[in-house]
């Protein structure tokens, strides 16, 4: 498609000289590039984000027109200011400060609104449900909203969430944690949509949501499905999710692929490598991790070194020496011990905590596996499920294990 989008800018480029004149044409207009043609959208580069702002402003109308007329159909056109050559230091893209874009721009101002105090009241629900497939960037979000709050809200991802309930069932303390959850500031629950076919959750969930909306207090919420969608949700529960604001996050479009990739590679992304960055966001329609993976085996595969900077918000293993030097730190234990064999209590208790937090950063758990020690993908997740039921059973555990996590 972009061969088809460049031959048709060429031929559209004396027709949009004769509207628009040389004067405004040579200032604002003759420095845009061709990028892609993707589901109906044209994206161009403007040398400077100015020119991107003048062009979006006066000639956006007119160049839709013209495209449109020579491809034959219907298409709209969007604009984006060329990289500029800004330090490292501040380029601020990574996997925990996602982009905004048409795909998560609702969600985005939605939760900005919400983490601050002043503008939540103005709200008419404190509740929000993110909905979306893997990879578009709700986890991240969901951090992100955290991140701006005075104080970390009460986190629980879709495992904790059945882990923690079915063990206060068997001990009959079930009351005691759905006031718990009613009780915090903050709460974020994660992967609600596993609580699926959990009719007795669903009705805590549901006394927790009405109660804390009802109290006016900050709820947020994601899940893969619409709560129309989840597996036997019950339709109480579904109402209540219903009642707040429910907004999807779609996978990122051209632009966020195209920044999120130019960000990893750095400057090399406007000289040599240009055209592979180019190439690669606007090949791969997939989500945050799908870029990742296949940035990094493209540099791989042509022996490029990998600069440090990038790798420090991108990279799993900075990812997880961050992490494993946290939990070392805070609960007196050697790294080594943590990495290597040891059975102690202290080791073992460490070594299930760097899992847990690992994958909550959003690492895979065989690439956890491959830093702790070569372990298995399946020991990880059996180290992290059985974390799970400590803090399920202990809430002394549970708390230990949040102090980690900021």
């Amino acid at each position: 498609m972009l061969a088809i989008l460049q031959d048709v800018w060429v031929r559209s480029q004396p027709r949009l000289r004769a509207e628009v004149g040389d004067a405004a044409y040579d200032a604002w207009l003759d420095g845009l590039r061709p990028l892609a043609l993707e589901r109906s959208v044209c994206y161009l580069e403007a040398k400077s984000k100015m020119a991107c702002d003048r062009v979006q402003r006066l000639f956006v109308p007119l160049l839709e027109n013209l495209l449109s007329a020579e491809i034959g159909t219907r298409v709209q056109v969007n604009v984006m200011p060329a990289p500029e050559a800004e330090p490292p230091d501040q380029l601020e893209i990574g996997p925990t400060q996602p982009l905004v874009d048409a795909g998560n721009r609702t969600a985005t101002l939605v939760l900005g609104a919400l983490s601050d105090v002043g503008k939540r009241a103005t709200l008419p629900s404190s509740q929000v449900l993110l909905y979306g497939p893997p990879g578009a960037g709700k986890t991240f979000l969901l951090r992100w909203w955290a991140a701006n709050l005075p104080r970390r809200p009460f986190y629980l991802a879709g495992e904790e969430i059945t882990h923690t309930y079915q063990s206060t069932f068997r001990e009959h303390r079930v009351a005691g944690f759905t006031e718990e959850l009613i009780g915090v500031d903050c709460l974020a629950l994660d992967e609600l949509h596993r609580c699926g076919g959990q009719p007795r959750i669903q009705a805590e969930l549901t006394k927790v949501l009405t109660a804390r909306a009802d109290a006016g207090k900050p709820t947020v919420i994601a899940a893969r499905f619409h709560p129309r969608d989840i597996w036997k949700l019950d339709p109480v529960l579904e109402s209540v999710l219903m009642s707040g604001f429910v907004t999807a996050v779609e996978l990122p479009g051209l632009e966020a692929r195209l920044r999120y990739v130019r960000a990893l590679e750095g400057p090399a992304s406007r000289n040599g490598l240009a055209d592979a960055v180019e190439k690669l966001a606007r090949d791969v329609h997939g989500g945050y991790r799908d870029l990742r993976r296949l940035w990094l085996s493209q540099r791989a595969n042509h022996g490029h070194e990998q600069r440090q900077h990038y790798l420090r918000l991108v990279e799993p293993r900075a990812v997880f020496d961050r992490l494993l030097t946290r939990v070392c730190g805070k609960l007196g234990v050697d790294a080594t011990e943590v990495s290597g064999r040891s059975q102690s209590r202290t080791a073992s208790f460490a070594r299930q905590a760097v899992a847990h937090l690992c994958v909550l950063e959003g690492l895979s758990r065989a690439e956890v596996g491959r830093f702790l020690g070569r372990r298995s993908r399946a020991a990880i997740s059996y180290s992290i499920k059985a974390l799970h039921g400590r803090m399920a059973e202990s809430e002394t555990i549970r708390r230990q294990v949040e102090e980690l996590v900021s």
